[in-house]
């Protein structure tokens, strides 16, 4: 067992999926929140938990060009197909391989989640034949009699692998999945129990709690999931234990890092965390408070984005600006500009009834505000 640079623990190789993750080069394609499983540490948001929605990374998808856009945005060399079940939207799923294998090509690394209640040959056969690398399964720990339908994958010429939380109470059950996935699958992740909002309660029912005041990882998964892994030591299986550190401080921070290169715009400052800096000038019925989101959902978007335009032109002869130094955002409904030019026009702003501030945002879809200080 080693430790490797992105506060993970591994046994022999990494499967080829986890380092491109680690790289922060997958793109997160999210094809659907149904699953027939009820799985009481699942970590699924009210946003995405039972609802038929497709998601690329933060961005809640409408049609298969913004799939293909968001994988661009990223630099994705490959996509991890999750969910829910993807095996409930299969037609869907195999659509979404075929377009992302058609766009980026073969050497576009695509694996995928799936419990095994619904796995038959024929499911998996249309998978390979729409281009899957590579297979993760995630056995139900209390129905070993499910595990079988493992072997099933082994008729197809892809990475097979089972990928689970280190669920401390589930010790005994863990060790049996360990000695029966060595002998059929190429690869074994463990991941560390994390808790989220969604299954805090259901967690707290076990008495879990986070190991610390800085984490969402579960107290006795890490030290469950490294006597796993010593127990493992002999074998020739490749396995990983995935840390909730690993996800946070390296994977989302590395994709992160990779967006913003590709969507700042010329005058914005990319931090060291990826996040941007900028200045936002905002118009004072669509400025950051209470229900945000709900008033940009719900905005007349071509009254509002009218009225912006006018404004970046008055600004833009006001004060003699390239063309290229002051945007409109058309999905935030807002103006974008230099942080240190949105200070200098900040008196200018105030009185034109507009709200001016600095704001530290991520670079993704939905450009979540980190910090937002009014000027």
């Amino acid at each position: 067992m080693k430790k490797t640079d992105y506060y993970s623990y591994q046994l022999n190789d990494m499967p080829k999926g986890c380092r491109q993750c680690v790289n922060g080069e997958k793109l997160v394609l999210f094809v659907t929140g149904k699953c027939d499983n009820s799985c009481y540490y699942c970590p699924l948001s009210d946003q995405k938990k039972n609802k038929d929605s497709v998601w690329a990374n933060e961005w809640k998808i409408s049609n298969k060009k913004d799939v293909v856009e968001e994988a661009r945005l990223c630099s994705s060399k490959g996509a991890g197909i999750t969910g829910g079940d993807p095996l409930l939207r299969l037609d869907r799923t195999v659509k979404y391989i075929e377009l992302l294998k058609s766009k980026f090509g073969k050497d576009f690394h695509i694996h995928l989640y799936t419990p095994l209640n619904l796995v038959t040959r024929l499911k998996l056969k249309k998978l390979h034949e729409a281009g899957l690398d590579e297979i993760r399964f995630h056995p139900n720990l209390e129905k070993p009699e499910e595990w079988g339908r493992i072997l099933i994958a082994k008729s197809f010429d892809w990475d097979i692998g089972i990928e689970v939380p280190v669920i401390p109470h589930m010790h005994k059950e863990l060790r049996n999945l360990m000695k029966f996935s060595k002998e059929h699958v190429n690869f074994i992740n463990l991941n560390e129990l994390e808790m989220s909002e969604n299954n805090a309660c259901r967690l707290s029912d076990y008495n879990y709690k986070p190991k610390n005041s800085l984490s969402y990882g579960v107290a006795g998964s890490e030290q469950l999931a490294k006597s796993l892994l010593k127990s493992l030591s002999k074998s020739h299986v490749n396995v990983h234990f995935c840390t909730a550190k690993l996800k946070d401080a390296v994977q989302l921070r590395n994709r992160i890092k990779r967006r913003a290169k590709n969507v700042a715009q010329k005058f914005d400052k990319i931090t060291e965390d990826g996040t941007l800096m900028r200045g936002v000038i905002y118009l004072k019925s669509l400025m950051p408070g209470p229900e945000y989101k709900l008033r940009l959902q719900t905005a007349k978007k071509n009254f509002f984005l009218k009225r912006l335009y006018k404004i970046k032109k008055d600004i833009k002869l006001e004060y003699n600006l390239d063309f290229d130094s002051i945007y409109v955002d058309r999905n935030k409904l807002r103006i974008l500009a230099s942080y240190s030019d949105v200070k200098k026009m900040a008196s200018y702003l105030k009185e034109k009834n507009l709200v001016p501030a600095i704001v530290e945002e991520y670079p993704t879809h939905d450009a979540l505000e980190s910090e937002i200080d009014f000027l």
